[in-house]
């Protein structure tokens, strides 16, 4: 199993907790690990875009100034 891929699995193992607890009948149980498992998705997805560009805005920005440069040139 490499090193990349343990993220992925805690996420996956949070998600079928809180389903599994909450069809059980345990709803607080499962809506606090269903918290807990929103939260690192959204942080986890956050960093993702902060490390590349390619997901951020200004990357949009940077390419629609570039096709204006490069048409201009045309």
């Amino acid at each position: 199993m490499k090193s990349k891929n343990i993220l992925f699995y805690i996420l996956l193992t949070l998600l079928l907790t809180s389903v599994v607890s909450i069809v059980m009948g345990y709803h607080n149980f499962g809506f606090a690990v269903g918290f807990l498992f929103a939260f690192l998705s959204l942080s986890t997805g956050y960093f993702y875009s902060m490390k590349n560009r390619e997901y951020m805005h200004q990357h949009y920005h940077a390419d629609y100034v570039d096709r204006l440069k490069n048409n201009k040139k045309i």
